[in-house]
């Protein structure tokens, strides 16, 4: 909160701080709330299902957090229970439309300089981009009417308080500009107390052209997109867009991806580099005579692809999946069944209608307007906050648009935004049956239990999401639940009654009790006509069973009971639980605490030669079999230059669990391993996983002096990867063999691609003869990455440059728009580089 400035010394200084902490509370000046992501951020496909690509996190509706608002904000409730705090805020129009967000915080603790008697507190600031106006949040309401006073006559002579260019300054309450219950900006507000010309959409003027203005059409004035149920075809359109074409035509479709926007960009990236440096020459920056265009760039196809490898499996091969956890709607007239899913009927004797959820995530907007005070989805349809509370519904546009609907708590995932509701996973061809049983079994749980799900506007509610871990191969299941703390968020009400401490403890044990009970049921599918299931069934004789499974409790307690209930009856069971409390915006960073709670830590899978320990937070390719198509490529492209693969060590950036350097290592075509990744969880599995596939890690192993095969480094790679080069280049790394190495480097960044550091660090080091980039973005960040790695050297991204030599795609996610893609990349020799530079 911002106490009123006490001296010209807080507008420099603290008052600078103090308002910039405000300030996040509700957004940067841009408007954009202060979060960050960063998952494998395979993060397109989230708000749909996180079934697309690396999609793996279902992300909550963007929302305040934090203690800031525990106790201002309490009272902030209006006539349906929602949290809005609209009265306390005063628009101030006039403002620079470019003003920089500092000079901003500057001009408003200006303000209130001079005037501390008035005893007016601003809790928060927020200005659209491009817009000329800021929104001023103060923390009572008996302060608005006095701030207004003071914008408007508080400057010289009794005049408004004027901006940066002399221009006087107006404000006005923030719930005078909308009307109809805030669901409209009042029509022609100019910002300087008058009203605009009213011009019709067709650009007639209102008033002496007869009629109001209309606003349906405008993108300004745009009204609440459509809720409807969508049929199972337009779910698997909308998260599986692919699905209705052969898979021949899929890869095709892939293909040409590829060429245009993968290979085809790089190009035109380079090019453009040395565009800037041919500019920088002839303004005399640069030597004229040391600019050359590579002669690769100028090849009819200057980067090969070759075709898609296709994926083992097309049809359920995801081995995580992620649920949201909120309402859907339910039609009355429709029935239901046992398991609190719909009875699928038709429309239009077309197409089968699923379950529809509307999540109480109501942080979804009007298109132009701000993000805050406009809420849509929900407040239309007059939905409240208690979740089992029936509701009519009058403005579906649906043929069940007139009908009653009920709000039933459902996991699932989003397919059409925010305010589209949530959708079973069963019509989805690339889920397994095992994610669609654990559905249903929260499915059976949520509606009977006493605790709603988490509102991310609102701050109220518990459960969150569902992350969903299985291995066909060892048969074991990881479920990872999701929750907001039980004492209801920084939204709960003073009354207590979103305080759910009493229950929630005794809500943990039925729910752990309801997936533990037996194996994962399997449930109908809505397949479409034509579905063939071609899920795994190589011989599984080496899964984990009662007497060989690893990680059993000696003592015999949770743990020895899991193994007892993986009986031979052939299904899989729920091997290993965790809780994970959650209070933020998005979804927790791979390293953030979690709470075991029954069963196995972790899960194990194989692939290719060797075992992996899988944790809650390490990354893992979400197609088991695909990702061994994948590291057979890797695998070939380093036996190609290793003449001596004892001499070779293979660095291994974002390395997750080691699974790629172990494979090769497991393969001998490397014989030193050195992987760094940002997730512990994850650097603490490779280092097991090492040691469980013969190889033994030097940060273990020091101590007693073991000469070791591998290092992995739990750090951000561009923290690290400066020290761990020299380490190579000095003549080795510390406590490994190896000295003097062959250094070939693998890859495997999220969507995010690489931080410039790293792609510096590897440039600059020419031992390192080849690269492999293995992207699951290949069409975004592997473009630019492949620009800095091999364009001209600049100051910043010194060395010899790479060039690319072999381009695989190969298909990990059969039926979505997404393809992971090997690009490899060797060092230009010195003979070719010189002729360039002379």
């Amino acid at each position: 909160m911002i106490a009123a400035a006490e001296s010209a010394k807080s507008l420099d200084g603290e008052g600078d701080m103090a308002i910039a902490a405000a300030s996040s509370f509700v957004g940067d000046a841009n408007g954009n709330d202060n979060d960050g992501d960063d998952d494998d951020a395979e993060n397109d496909a989230n708000g749909k299902m996180g079934a697309e690509d690396g999609g793996d996190d279902v992300s909550n509706a963007k929302g305040q957090s934090g203690d800031a608002c525990n106790n201002n904000y309490n009272n902030d409730y209006n006539a349906d229970g929602r949290f809005d705090h609209t009265s306390r805020k005063v628009v101030v129009h006039n403002i620079l439309k470019y003003i920089r967000h500092k000079e901003l915080q500057k001009l408003v603790a200006s303000w209130l300089v001079g005037h501390e008697s008035k005893n007016i507190k601003i809790v928060a600031t927020k200005k659209p981009p491009k817009d000329n106006w800021v929104k001023v949040t103060l923390s009572e309401e008996s302060m608005v009417n006095t701030f207004i006073e003071l914008i408007n006559t508080g400057g010289e002579g009794g005049k408004a308080m004027l901006n940066g260019r002399g221009k006087p300054l107006f404000a006005k309450r923030a719930d005078e500009m909308f009307v109809n219950g805030g669901d409209r900006r009042e029509c022609g507000d100019s910002g300087d107390g008058q009203k605009r010309k009213e011009r019709h959409p067709d650009g007639n003027d209102g008033g002496e052209n007869g009629g109001e203005r209309d606003t349906r059409n405008t993108k300004r004035f745009k009204s609440s997109p459509e809720i409807r149920i969508l049929s199972s075809d337009e779910v698997r359109d909308a998260i599986t867009p692919l699905w209705k074409m052969t898979y021949p035509q899929q890869l095709d479709s892939k293909m040409k991806e590829m060429v245009n926007k993968c290979a085809k960009t790089i190009v035109k990236e380079i090019k453009g580099k040395f565009k800037i440096l041919e500019r920088e020459a002839k303004r005399g920056q640069r030597n004229k005579n040391s600019i050359q265009l590579y002669d690769w760039l100028n090849q009819l196809r200057a980067i090969e692809i070759d075709q898609p490898i296709p994926s083992p499996l097309k049809y359920e091969y995801r081995n995580k999946c992620e649920f949201t956890i909120g309402y859907r709607l339910v039609s009355d007239d429709r029935g239901e069944r046992e398991d609190n899913t719909l009875i699928p009927t038709t429309t239009g004797g077309e197409k089968d209608t699923v379950d529809a959820e509307l999540t109480m995530r109501d942080g979804v907007t009007k298109e132009g307007d701000d993000g805050e005070d406009e809420k849509v989805a929900a407040d239309d349809l007059n939905i409240t906050t208690n979740p089992h509370t029936s509701i009519a519904m009058s403005s579906l546009s649906t043929s069940t648009s007139n009908a009653e609907f009920r709000k039933v708590p459902a996991a699932g995932f989003l397919a059409q935004g925010w305010n589209g509701g949530i959708y079973p996973p069963h019509p989805l061809q690339n889920m397994p049956d095992w994610s669609c049983g654990i559905a249903d079994i929260f499915n059976e749980f949520l509606p009977t239990s006493s605790i709603p799900p988490y509102d991310s506007k609102a701050h109220r509610g518990v459960w969150r999401t569902v992350t969903v871990r299985c291995s066909l191969r060892t048969r074991e299941c990881m479920v990872i639940v999701l929750h907001a703390p039980a004492t209801g968020g920084a939204g709960a009400r003073d009354d207590g009654s979103d305080d759910y401490t009493r229950t929630f403890d005794a809500e943990k044990v039925r729910l752990v009790g309801m997936l533990t009970k037996g194996a994962i049921p399997t449930p109908k599918r809505d397949f479409p006509e034509g579905h063939c299931n071609d899920t795994y069934t190589a011989d599984i004789s080496g899964a984990a069973t009662p007497s060989s499974a690893t990680g059993m409790n000696k003592s015999g307690s949770e743990e020895e009971k899991v193994e007892d209930n993986n009986n031979n009856d052939g299904g899989i069971r729920v091997t290993s639980i965790y809780f994970q409390e959650y209070d933020g915006l998005s979804l927790p960073t791979p390293d953030h605490p979690v709470q075991h709670i029954y069963g196995k830590k972790y899960i194990e899978e194989k692939l290719g030669k060797c075992t992996f320990q899988i944790s809650p937070g390490a990354f893992f390719q979400t197609n088991t079999d695909g990702a061994e198509v994948l590291y057979s490529i890797i695998v070939e492209r380093i036996r190609e230059v290793t003449s001596d693969p004892q001499r070779t060590l293979l660095l291994d950036v974002c390395c997750g669990t080691g699974t790629i350097g172990l494979t090769c290592l497991k393969e001998g075509v490397v014989g030193a391993l050195v992987g760094v990744d940002i997730a512990e969880p994850a650097i603490a599995d490779a280092r097991i996983n090492a040691k469980r596939n013969g190889f033994h890690d030097a940060e273990k192993a020091e101590e007693s002096g073991v000469v070791t095969t591998t290092r992995f480094v739990a750090s951000a790679a561009e923290k690290v990867m400066p020290e761990v080069m020299r380490d190579i280049s000095s003549g080795g790394v510390r406590g490994m063999s190896t000295t003097t190495p062959v250094i070939v480097a693998v890859v495997d960044p999220a969507r995010d691609g690489l931080h410039g550091i790293v792609v510096r660090t590897l440039r600059a080091n020419e031992k390192i003869q080849r690269l492999i980039y293995v992207s699951c973005n290949p069409v975004g960040t592997l473009t630019r990455d492949a620009a800095m790695l091999c364009g001209p050297p600049t100051k910043k991204y010194p060395g010899r440059p790479f060039k690319p030599t072999r381009s695989q795609p190969v298909d990990m996610f059969p039926m979505t728009k997404h393809c992971e893609m090997v690009m490899t990349f060797d060092r230009m020799s010195k003979e070719e580089y010189e002729k360039y530079q002379a």
